[in-house]
């Protein structure tokens, strides 16, 4: 990024999916720590207890925000790791550095929800929450229905909209309030702002960006969530971990247009699906 636009970007977005965490063993998570400029911290025996903060001196660069945006098997598969991460934002937070990107944001935000006449005890902490996904015991990002449902709105602020209010629950480092959502106060779309980069994974072969509605429902709706915020698109890259020797950040629109070229489009692959019969279909 810092390579294409001349400075390091303000603020990372990642889509998390619970399979993908399992294949990959915690890359995207991994991303989001260093970019804020996290480590784990390890047992003897090889687990993550916690993390410690990198200093400004050995990171070398400024301290990069991130809001992480988990669907609900991830919620359900990995609160341990939320909470984890959950408490890295919060620590990060509280560093007073010109060049930490998450504590200046975290008091824009704190400053804008003490206007919206929420408690400055409140507005504190949610200042300091990062990470969404959609109430505890739902399944859905809302893109999809009103992406079906295509004759009921005229500008895809609609499904925004959707986005936003099914995608809005909060994770913070207080588990007591796990899963809550502040009346009156889009938390997310506040903490989506000024996001240059949305990011998501891929580590299997079987599945491409178009092989379900997952991608588009996600990774999707996080993109179109904020051009609708901020009236300009992310950067969407795709952490391509096929190959685990080589893995590499690449375009999601020329990751897509290889995904056509060699699967949807090849005369080859259309053979062989077929062969399959109705589940090749």
């Amino acid at each position: 990024y810092y390579t294409e636009h001349g400075r390091y970007p303000d603020k990372l977005a990642f889509s998390l999916w619970s399979i993908e965490t399992m294949r990959h063993y915690g890359v995207l998570e991994a991303q989001a720590l260093y970019a804020m400029g996290v480590k784990p911290k390890w047992s003897v025996d090889g687990r993550v207890i916690g993390t410690e903060i990198i200093p400004f001196k050995t990171l070398g660069r400024p301290r990069v925000d991130v809001v992480l945006s988990a669907t609900g098997l991830y919620r359900d598969a990995f609160p341990n790791v939320m909470q984890l991460l959950a408490k890295a934002v919060e620590s990060v937070a509280d560093l007073k550095e010109e060049s930490n990107f998450i504590w200046r944001n975290s008091q824009r935000v704190e400053k804008d929800l003490l206007a919206q006449g929420v408690d400055p005890q409140e507005a504190s902490y949610l200042s300091t929450i990062r990470i969404f996904s959609s109430e505890s015991g739902s399944y859905s990002s809302g893109v999809d229905e009103a992406v079906f449902a295509s004759d009921s709105w005229e500008s895809d602020e609609k499904i925004s909209d959707n986005y936003l209010a099914k995608m809005g629950y909060f994770f913070g480092s207080d588990n007591q309030r796990w899963g809550e959502k502040k009346e009156g106060v889009n938390l997310y779309a506040q903490q989506l702002s000024g996001t240059d980069v949305a990011l998501m994974s891929r580590s299997s072969n079987l599945f491409g960006m178009i092989s379900s509605d997952d991608p588009f429902e996600y990774f999707g709706g996080l993109s179109l969530a904020i051009r609708n915020i901020d009236g300009v698109s992310p950067d969407m890259l795709i952490s391509n971990l096929r190959d685990a020797d080589t893995p590499k950040a690449q375009d999601a629109a020329k990751f897509l247009a290889t995904e056509l070229r060699t699967r949807n489009f090849n005369k080859r692959w259309l053979q062989e699906m077929m062969k399959e019969g109705y589940s090749g279909a």
